[in-house]
């Protein structure tokens, strides 16, 4: 009987097959790494390492409700921050009320998940907000209309509070902020916007009432209110479509339980005096009239920055 000779594997055939299986192996591993971790996106109200340690403890929090380990990230801008739970690399998200109204639609499977919420003047839980027009006490603008001609600081394109509803309220009294104004400034933030009050940049800006509290806190009372907004619904907590059912519902829940005096408010009020208390499940319909409300602003307002 013959005896057939098998032919040795050449060095090089054996060389590729190597560096098949490594990068099998790497794509596995990978995708294992991807599928075990997930993102906490928080939005730059503040400087971000300020952010990262008021957002920690949430993060550790929701990483604890779902069995899975969560990485916290501070994203540039709004923008980004939207773009990343639409394609995925972003699973968890504290997304401003604003900006919720206006991409939620547009971010396939996007879950609601819960709202923050504070402890008002009497010391009851309210989801709700003002956002504030100020001036300086000490400065030559005494009411709205003598800012007519002045410069004025917004925060962001996309800040409920510091653009979106005082850009409408701005509007209702016929004061159109391109022509009105003598110089519109986006700051991004809304304590970048106290400091530029406080230099003599700009003579009014928009904030949240809290940044106002959190500035006369550490200022003194050097502020004047020209013109407070109605409520506004407070931020919320959702989730990508890629989150686990079972964990975005883990995360709903331990959310709605959370005390005023857990680590994750207390964090919230350490480093931005925010008068935290929880969330409170409320449904995306919460959102509404504040959708109404801005749907003028979307459009004309939009026109308005970009002119």
């Amino acid at each position: 009987m013959k005896t057939q000779r098998v032919r040795p594997v050449s060095r090089s055939c054996f060389r590729a097959f190597l560096l098949l299986l490594v990068a099998l192996c790497f794509l596995r591993l990978s995708s294992a790494d991807a599928s075990e971790n997930y993102i906490f996106a928080v939005y730059p109200v503040h400087d971000p390492n300020r952010m990262l340690t008021a957002f920690q403890p949430l993060a550790d929090f929701i990483a604890a409700e779902t069995g899975v380990p969560v990485r916290l990230v501070v994203t540039g801008n709004y923008e980004e921050m939207t773009r990343r739970l639409a394609d995925g690399s972003v699973h968890f998200a504290f997304f401003t009320s604003s900006g919720y109204v206006k991409h939620a639609s547009s971010i396939p499977g996007l879950v609601y998940l819960a709202t923050y919420a504070e402890l008002d003047a009497k010391g009851l839980v309210t989801p709700y907000y003002h956002s504030v027009i100020l001036s300086l006490e000490e400065g030559p603008v005494d009411a709205l209309a003598d800012l007519k001609g002045r410069n004025f600081g917004f925060t962001d394109k996309d800040s409920t509070s510091g653009y979106k509803v005082p850009l409408t309220m701005l509007r209702a009294l016929g004061m159109e902020p391109a022509s009105f104004f003598g110089k519109l400034f986006f700051l991004g933030r809304h304590d970048a916007v106290v400091e530029a009050l406080r230099a003599g940049s700009i003579q009014g800006g928009a904030v949240s009432d809290g940044t106002l509290h959190n500035a006369v806190r550490q200022y003194g009372d050097v502020f004047r209110v020209l013109a407070v907004s109605e409520s506004i619904p407070l931020d919320a907590v959702v989730a990508a479509s890629g989150v686990a059912a079972e964990h975005a519902e883990a995360v709903r829940r331990g959310l709605a339980s959370l005390a005023p005096d857990s680590a994750p408010m207390s964090a919230f009020r350490e480093q931005f005096g925010w008068p935290a208390a929880g969330f409170v499940v409320l449904g995306d319909e919460f959102y509404e009239p504040l959708r109404r409300a801005l749907e003028p602003a979307e459009d004309a307002g939009e026109q308005e920055a970009d002119g």
